[in-house]
């Protein structure tokens, strides 16, 4: 059976219009044009439609039932078309997925600003490392993400990849706490220190890792624990040294007890990206929106302001 979408279109349109005139006059066609399309029909689904013994004919009671039918199918046609089309309405649910230093900024702001601009949206936020959220992306099991890794990564080719900005991360300590040596400073001056750092899997940790052992030097871990600003608190009371973006630095209630160490040979920086598939379809300005508000939070300005 090979059904055209004209044909129901057609169909309905006469139905509605309780006239094949009428109904050719609101699909631009001729009123031949508009019955060979109701005949197409009526031979795909092997039956009659409309009583033709009525002037003007009108559906017969299958044809009431086809038409019901017709125009949920038709329904569901305008839903896909809308799903595909970046600048219709976005409906649905967004899957988004952010990193932990992300969700630590605050989320209400993100959630505040859909509720705003797309209050029908539903959202759901996911919290994963960097990697772990590309690979999710990769199986579509969520629509964008914004992620922290380094300049020059290389995406999946199936994914679309956009640069926002720059992350700056700091290696901080306790104020008036060791090294007492005024800086900058290299990793062997830090040799006898203990870090304050995320469990495995955090790809900062992972690089402190890297460069530690590149010079030959080990890494003692303090404590690893989830959430910089618990961190932070730990770095405040002279239990170890730890890592933050000047964003959670500036926004710490810890920051008047913190002291950044200047770094020669370890910058921890890093870059902040949108992931996305390739074809966001009507979701397209959502993630723009989603990307936009991310940047904001990781705005400087705006951190030193809000502390």
């Amino acid at each position: 059976m090979s059904i055209k979408i004209d044909d129901l279109v057609s169909f309905v349109a006469t139905v509605r219009h309780q006239s094949l005139s009428r109904a050719a006059d609101a699909l631009g066609l001729t009123q031949p044009a508009v019955t060979r399309r109701i005949q197409s029909l009526e031979e795909s689904l092997g039956t009659v439609l409309l009583d033709r013994d009525t002037k003007p004919p009108k559906p017969n009671a299958l044809g009431r039932r086809v038409f019901a039918q017709c125009e949920q199918v038709l329904r569901e046609v305008d839903n896909l078309k809308a799903l595909v089309e970046t600048e219709s309405t976005p409906q649905g649910t967004l899957r988004l997925g952010i990193t932990q230093s992300v969700a630590e900024i605050g989320l209400s702001g993100l959630l505040d600003a859909f509720k705003l601009h797309y209050p029908t949206l539903e959202v759901e936020l996911g919290t994963r490392w960097s990697a772990d959220l590309v690979r999710q992306l990769e199986r579509g099991d969520i629509d964008a993400a914004a992620v922290m890794l380094p300049a020059g990564t290389e995406f999946p080719p199936t994914l679309a990849a956009r640069h926002l900005m720059p992350v700056d991360m700091l290696v901080v300590g306790v104020a008036g706490g060791a090294p007492t040596e005024p800086g900058p400073y290299r990793l062997a001056d830090l040799r006898d220190s203990k870090w304050i750092v995320n469990p495995d899997g955090c790809g900062f940790r992972a690089r402190l890792q890297r460069a530690l052992t590149d010079l030959g030097l080990p890494l003692h871990i303090a404590m690893d624990a989830f959430g910089t600003e618990l961190q932070l608190k730990f770095v405040s009371e002279g239990l170890g040294l730890g890592l933050a973006t000047r964003a959670q630095l500036e926004r710490s209630q810890y920051r008047g007890r913190i002291r950044e160490l200047p770094m020669l040979d370890f910058n921890p920086s890093t870059e902040m990206w949108l992931v996305h598939n390739r074809a966001p379809g009507n979701l397209k300005r959502p993630i723009e929106l989603f990307a936009d508000t991310v940047a904001a939070m990781f705005d400087v300005r705006d951190a030193v302001t809000a502390a």
